[in-house]
């Protein structure tokens, strides 16, 4: 009778164990699945709204995707960026799904992508390439996957120069 008590006994604690742990994982993947959902740009983006934050000085587009993981990664080490060149660039967070034209027009062939364009002249943009220098071409100029905030200041800061020398 003792052996059936002692038995059933550790059952029960065995169950609430696998209950307390349950729930802990359940909570952990909660978490973990709203860091996946972490909000991107989801509002249309247009050459236009480009165009208009030019004439203001540099811009700074970084086309994302929600399931991209590295894509999480990137985007504090930009938004780190917005907040360092807040009223000197204009930062553009750009769901590369929800803007497929856009998408198409920086030839974007994977996410992230970072683009950094320092102005627009009788209709052709110049964009910053990976040393600091102003390119034409979009895809000699554009940062390709998880990129260090080191290599993308480079570029907004030679973008700003750029416009304050045009």
């Amino acid at each position: 009778m003792m052996a059936k008590r002692l038995t059933v006994l550790a059952m029960l604690a065995l169950i609430a164990c696998a209950a307390v742990l349950t729930g802990l994982a359940c909570n952990n993947a909660a978490q973990g699945q709203s860091a996946v959902q972490q909000p991107v740009a989801a509002a249309k983006v247009t050459m236009g709204d480009i165009d208009s934050a030019l004439a203001k000085g540099p811009v700074f587009v970084e086309f994302e995707t929600a399931e991209c993981g590295y894509c999480k990664q990137q985007r504090p080490i930009s938004q780190q960026l917005q907040g360092d060149y807040a009223g000197k660039a204009t930062f553009f967070f750009v769901d590369a799904n929800e803007n497929r034209d856009l998408a198409r027009t920086f030839q974007v062939t994977g996410v992230p992508q970072m683009d950094v364009i320092a102005s627009k002249s009788d209709g052709k943009y110049t964009y910053i390439d990976k040393n600091g220098a102003p390119s034409d071409s979009i895809g000699a100029s554009r940062f390709m996957g998880l990129t260090q905030r080191d290599a993308l200041k480079k570029a907004l800061d030679a973008a700003i120069q750029a416009k304050a020398s045009a």
